[in-house]
């Protein structure tokens, strides 16, 4: 079985040739209100540092996978409501006695706008998002961790039928991270500790992404 970042690759080797192939001008059907875009992902970067700049905490590229909702608004612009999850881990040895990997889900919920340039078969777009970042440790105890995010997004949609495009699509995210957080705490009778506290700052991951687009 191919892994989902070998399959992203092949399909934006598709999509990148198809866009130069001549064929037959597959133009969407204008009837359609709404697009929804099961997708597989490859995603990157993020790293944690704690206050004193002594640890770094960096989360391993892995895959991803979500669901993108599109809306009509005029004939060049949609709102979106994007969902995308990572199951990743935190490379740290040090970071927990006993515990060599923290698991990680990097989970996004975005509301916001797409644009799309003038085409028939190949549309080129830009996409831009605003909502939340959650962030979920494994072990069991460990609290989760909520914060503003947002991202921007370029690619292309590549009609395949009337009802039926491929989309691709790079897109970073941006992760505004509170003054002194303090992330993925523990509790017990005898106490609390965090294993890390920021400063604040931005918490950036990259994802390249591919998913049909289902229109209706």
């Amino acid at each position: 079985m191919y892994p989902i970042d070998t399959i992203v690759r092949w399909l934006a080797i598709v999509a990148a040739g198809g866009i130069f192939i001549p064929l037959p001008a597959l133009a969407q059907d204008d009837s359609t209100k709404f697009e929804l875009t099961p997708f597989a992902a490859y995603r990157g970067g993020g790293q944690f540092e704690d206050k004193e700049g002594l640890v770094e905490f960096d989360l391993q590229e892995s895959n991803a996978w979500g669901l993108i909702l599109n809306g009509k608004v005029e004939a060049n612009t949609q709102w979106e409501v994007l969902y995308s999850s990572q199951s990743t881990r935190v490379e740290t040895a040090e970071a927990i006695p006993d515990e060599p990997d923290l698991d990680m889900d990097v989970e996004y919920l975005h509301l916001g706008g797409t644009y799309l340039f003038d085409g028939e078969r190949v549309r080129p777009f830009i996409a831009a998002t605003i909502g939340a970042s959650r962030f979920g440790p494994q072990p069991s105890g460990f609290s989760s961790e909520t914060f503003v995010s947002g991202s921007f997004g370029a690619g292309w949609k590549i009609n395949l039928a009337k009802n039926l495009a491929l989309r691709v699509e790079a897109r970073g995210y941006a992760t505004l991270v509170d003054d002194d957080s303090q992330l993925f705490c523990v509790s017990s009778d005898a106490g609390g500790a965090c294993l890390i506290v920021l400063e604040g700052s931005f918490f950036t991951q990259w994802e390249t992404r591919a998913g049909l687009v289902f229109r209706f």
